[in-house]
Formats: structure tokens, C-alpha cells, sequence
């Protein structure tokens, strides 16, 4: 690069501030036909399929779930890594295999949240720095945060900082994924399940590391990725390795499940690394892989 050029990394940054201040969604192809699965980034939000992959959107993209004929997905428009609380709830609405409107339903949140869910008609977002599910109605209107967890920060030293990053309605309750990657020694990720009050009942540890993601199969088995080791983890059976990166973003597709994976860098270089989706079938053989020019955060099969 000649020096006097700003680099890439802050040209992206700009762009994102700038589509902050004036509520835009940056939406370069809306056209999700003939794609499997939406891929979520730091560089964007992908469609991917078994013939490759296309960039739909560009922004610092993290949580990213269907409900009905929305997309919700959140977005930060600070660098990631950030306390400027440019954070965002996006409503993509689909038409036909197509975004048909995009819409900034929410805004002024941490920049560190991670996943979303809808769980009784309401967004559940998890803020991750400030170890809390934030709640909005369906139009972005802000509801509450609960505070299931003892607060603590990642750098209080307090040993109660957990790093949650994932949540799901699984058999009646709510499941929150309990990352414990940042501690020091690092521990064994966990499972916190919260009752219908949404206060903690239990802490099931996990066979792996610095793990994300909450699915139930059809079968009632639970899959999440063992993210530090390139596992798919499941309550049916052994870890399985599935990739020499790191594991992220899981969803059930049309024939099996389908993976996201990245390189793995020190947080701030995050934004620049590379990644790919992995289709499995039935018996965990890999279908395809599809490299991108960003690491998967989040994934949903279309």
C-alpha cells in the first residue's frame, strides 16, 4: 500500500460510522435464490452455496436469526472490539428468496454483542461485554435486561466473567453458551440453562474450548462447535474435528449440517482473517467447503 492511503481497515470503520449516523443498511446484493445458508462477518454478510459464495451486505455483522419472514441480525458499526455502543438491531424482510427492505430497528448498543434469538416474540440479544440478554419487541422497541449472570468484566479478575455468546429456547428453557475462554487458566466451555423466570438452574460443562453456538437436530440431540479445537460437539456421542481452524457458526441444512470456520488471530487483527463453510451430510462427511474472504460469526441455513 503507498503511503498517504488510508488502509482498509479504516476505510471499512468510516463507511460503517457513516452508515450508523445516517440509519443505512448497506445491502449490495439482495438476492438470496439458489444460496443454502447466510453467513454472517466481520466483513460483511454472505450467501453461500454449494457453487460459492457472494457478499449481500457489508458492515461488522454478529448475531444473525430468522423468524417468519425476517432476517434480525446485529451489527456493529464501531470497531467491534470497542465501548462506543454503536451496536444495532437490523430487520432484513424477505420477499420471494429476496431482501425486500432492510430497516434499523435498534441502535445505541454495545458494540461486543454477539447472538440473537427470538424466544416468546421477543429478540433476545446477548450483550457480551456487560454479561446480560438484552430484550426488544419485535419492532426494536426496548423491553428490559436480565442479569442472570454475576456482573464482572473480562478484566476485573474476578473469575465471573464468562463470555457468553450464544442463546436458544431448547425443550422449555433457555440455554446461554458460557465461552470461559478469557479466564486465566482457560476452563471448559459451559452450558448455563435458565428456567422461565430466566434466573440460572445449572452449569453443564462441555467436552471443549471457547465454544459457540446452540442447535437441536431433529432427533433432540444437542450440537454446539468446540470452536478452540475445529469440533463439532454433540450430546449424542464424542466431539467430532471437522477442520484445522477454528469452528463457528453451526445450522441444520438440507442435508446434514452445515459449519463455519476461520482463521484465528489476536482480536483486533479478527476483521482481516479469512475463513470458509463446511456442508456435512448425515454422517458428518463433508458435502463442500466454501472458502470466504472473512470468518463466519454466525450462520443460518436458508
Amino acid at each position: 500500500m503507498q503511503e498517504g492511503f488510508a488502509s482498509e481497515r479504516t476505510i471499512r470503520a468510516a463507511l460503517a460510522d457513516r452508515a450508523y449516523a445516517a440509519a443505512q443498511v448497506r445491502i449490495c446484493d439482495p438476492d438470496l435464490r439458489g444460496y443454502e445458508c447466510l453467513a454472517a462477518s466481520r466483513n460483511g454478510l454472505f450467501a453461500v452455496g454449494p457453487h460459492g459464495a457472494k457478499r449481500v451486505a457489508y458492515g461488522f455483522f454478529f448475531g444473525l436469526r430468522q423468524h417468519g419472514d425476517a432476517l434480525f441480525v446485529f451489527e456493529s458499526c464501531g470497531i467491534p472490539s470497542a465501548r462506543s455502543n454503536r451496536g444495532r438491531i437490523v430487520r432484513l424482510t424477505l420477499a420471494d428468496g429476496r431482501i425486500a427492505d432492510a430497516t434499523v430497528i435498534a441502535q445505541g448498543l454495545d458494540n461486543q454483542c454477539h447472538q440473537l434469538a427470538v424466544i416468546d416474540s421477543r429478540i433476545c440479544l446477548i450483550d457480551t461485554a456487560n454479561q446480560a440478554i438484552a430484550r426488544f419487541a419485535l419492532d426494536g422497541t426496548p423491553l428490559d435486561v436480565l442479569r442472570p449472570f454475576a456482573a464482572a468484566t473480562r478484566d476485573d479478575g474476578s473469575g465471573r466473567y464468562h463470555h457468553i455468546n450464544s442463546i436458544a429456547r431448547v425443550r422449555g428453557q433457555v440455554a446461554v453458551m458460557l465461552h470461559n475462554g478469557t479466564s486465566t487458566p482457560r476452563q471448559r466451555s459451559e452450558l448455563a440453562w435458565l428456567d422461565a423466570d430466566w434466573q440460572l438452574v445449572r452449569r453443564e460443562p462441555l467436552p471443549g474450548y471457547c465454544c459457540h453456538d446452540i442447535l437441536e437436530d431433529e432427533a433432540g440431540a444437542l450440537w454446539h462447535c468446540g470452536s478452540l479445537d475445529g469440533e463439532l460437539l454433540r450430546s449424542s456421542g464424542p466431539p467430532v474435528r471437522v477442520s484445522a481452524h477454528m469452528t463457528r457458526g453451526l445450522a441444520l441444512g438440507r442435508h446434514g449440517l452445515i459449519v463455519g470456520t476461520s482463521l484465528f488471530g489476536a482480536r483486533i487483527d479478527r476483521p482481516d482473517l479469512a475463513g470458509s463453510v463446511i456442508f456435512l451430510d448425515a454422517q458428518l462427511g463433508k458435502l463442500y467447503e466454501i472458502e470466504l474472504p472473512a470468518a463466519p460469526t454466525d450462520l443460518i441455513a436458508l
